[in-house]
């Protein structure tokens, strides 16, 4: 079960959140094994966020996977989906941060894998 959390300093409307909720769902199958049927996504917007010293529209990205990826599936997620939130949230790249944290154990579904 992959879990994403985005939080920004800006205010999102409704069809950005659907939005970046509908990339990140399409983006998570370029890990293997992950699916957009298991992926739990969690959205704060309108927090506030320093960045370069100062408080300027921003976004910290954070996924978490069970199990090791290869690098070359976090390079493809990572340029694609922070390019596809630099569209939809007018954010520019170079104002987000992504980190990937991978597990190699999970709780799920009442048990521990």
């Amino acid at each position: 079960m992959p879990y994403v959390k985005l939080t920004t300093t800006k205010t999102l409307t409704l069809q950005q959140e659907v939005a970046l909720k509908k990339i990140t769902g399409e983006l998570i199958s370029i890990f293997p094994n992950k699916t957009e049927d298991y992926l739990m996504i969690h959205i704060e917007d309108n927090q506030v966020m320093y960045f370069r010293g100062k408080e300027i529209e921003c976004m910290r990205i954070g996924v978490e996977l069970y199990r090791q990826c290869d690098t070359e599936y976090k390079k493809e997620f990572v340029q694609r989906l922070m390019k596809e939130i630099a569209h939809i949230t007018n954010i520019p790249v170079e104002n987000q941060y992504l980190t990937i944290h991978e597990y190699d154990h999970w709780g799920m579904d009442g048990d521990f894998i």
